[in-house]
C-alpha cells in the first residue's frame, strides 16, 4: 500500500523536492495537503491515513492533534526548531520527531557578520550629514569605527550556526569566544575558538551573538542582569528566538547608554505591533525574521525534511531525530 504523506504548509510554492525524495519509497507515495488554517478541521480525515507528517514550525502539534494520528510513524518539521511539537507525547505514541538542524547556518552566519559590519562601519546613513555640509571624519557622528581585528565576538550557544559564524568572523580577523552549557575549554580549543564563562564573555565582548534554543531555561535569559554584564560599548545580536530577550530591558539599557545597541531578527511577538517600543528606539535595528533566508537554504530545508521522513519510514539511519526525553 502506498505511503501517505500529510504536508501542512502554506509557504512553499510547490513540493517537487519532497516528491523527488519520497518517490524512492518502494510502496509508492501519495500526498495530502493542508494549511495552518485548515489542518485541525482535516485531522479526522487525514489523521486516519497519514504515515508521516511534514509540518511548518508554526503548526501546533499537541496531544489533541497527536491523538488523531492513528498510525503515523514520523513528524518532520520544516525547521531547525521543534518547540511547536509535544515531543514527549509523540514519543509516547511511538512517533519519531525530526527537525533540520543547520540548514541555514551559512545564511545566519552571513547575517551576523553583516550586522557587525553595520554596527561598526555603516555605509548607509551619511546623506543627512553630507547635505548639512559635513565631510570626512566630521561626518562620522557618534561611535567611531574600529578595526574588526581589534574586536571580540562572543557566541552564546555553539551549535551548527555558532560554529559557522565563528569561522566567518575569524576570517575577518575577529577574536571569537564561545559559551554553551555543554561546551568545555577543550572542546572550544578543538573547534578553534576561545572558551569563556557566560559572565566573563559578556564582560569582554564587543558583540554578543545569541544562538540558543528557546526552552524553560533560556526564556527571558537576556534580562536586565544579563545586559548589565555587557560593556557599555557592546552590541547584542539575536537571530535565535525572540523569547530569549526581554525587549523592555533591552530598550531601557540602550536608553540609559548602558549598551550601545542591538540588531534583532526575532522578537517575542511576531509580527510586532507598529507601536512596539523596540521599533522606536534609536540604536536598535529590527529585521523581519529573515536571517535564515536564501533560496539555497529553503531548498535544503525541503529536501532534508523529506529525507527525514524517508529514513524513518524505511527504518534507515540518517534521520535528524529529536532525542529529548
Amino acid at each position: 500500500m502506498e505511503k501517505r504523506i500529510w504536508i501542512i504548509d502554506d509557504e512553499w510554492p510547490d513540493y517537487e523536492r519532497e516528491k523527488q525524495v519520497l518517490q524512492a519509497l518502494p510502496e509508492g507515495v501519495q500526498f495530502m495537503y493542508s494549511t495552518p488554517t485548515t489542518y485541525r478541521q482535516e485531522l479526522p480525515k487525514y489523521g486516519l491515513l497519514a504515515d508521516a507528517v511534514l509540518s511548518q514550525i508554526d503548526i501546533t502539534v499537541d496531544e489533541a492533534f497527536l491523538s488523531g494520528l492513528t498510525h503515523c510513524q514520523v513528524i518532520s518539521n520544516y525547521g531547525a526548531g521543534f518547540n511547536n511539537i509535544d515531543v514527549a507525547a509523540a514519543q509516547a505514541r511511538g512517533i519519531a520527531v525530526c527537525y533540520v538542524p543547520g540548514y541555514c547556518s551559512e545564511d545566519i552566519a552571513d547575517y551576523v557578520v553583516s550586522a557587525i559590519s553595520q554596527l561598526n562601519r555603516p555605509v548607509t546613513g551619511f546623506l543627512p550629514a553630507i547635505r548639512a555640509g559635513k565631510w570626512g571624519v566630521g561626518a562620522v557622528d557618534g561611535f567611531a569605527p574600529r578595526r574588526l581585528s581589534a574586536q571580540t565576538l562572543f557566541l552564546v550557544g555553539f551549535g551548527h550556526i555558532g560554529r559557522v559564524t565563528a569561522e566567518k568572523a575569524q576570517g575577518l580577523g575577529m577574536q571569537v569566544l564561545a559559551y554553551s552549557p555543554h561546551l568545555t575549554p577543550a572542546k572550544a580549543r578543538a573547534a578553534g575558538v576561545g572558551y569563556a564563562t557566560l559572565d566573563a564573555g559578556l564582560g569582554m565582548a564587543d558583540y554578543v551573538s545569541l544562538h540558543l534554543p528557546l526552552n524553560a531555561q533560556t526564556q527571558g535569559i537576556v534580562n536586565a542582569a544579563f545586559l548589565a554584564k555587557m560593556q557599555p560599548s557592546a552590541c547584542l545580536i539575536n537571530t535565535s528566538r525572540g523569547g530569549i530577550v526581554d525587549t523592555a530591558a533591552l530598550v531601557a539599557a540602550v536608553q540609559r547608554h548602558d549598551l550601545r545597541g542591538a540588531v534583532l531578527d526575532v522578537l517575542p511577538q511576531e509580527p510586532p505591533a507598529v507601536t512596539d517600543p523596540i521599533l522606536q528606539q534609536p540604536g536598535i535595528l529590527v529585521t523581519p525574521h529573515v536571517s535564515y533566508y536564501s533560496p539555497e537554504a529553503l531548498a535544503e530545508l525541503q529536501r532534508r525534511a523529506a529525507e527525514n521522513v524517508l529514513h524513518v519510514l524505511q527504518a534507515q539511519a540518517g534521520a535528524d531525530l529529536v532525542t529529548v526525553a
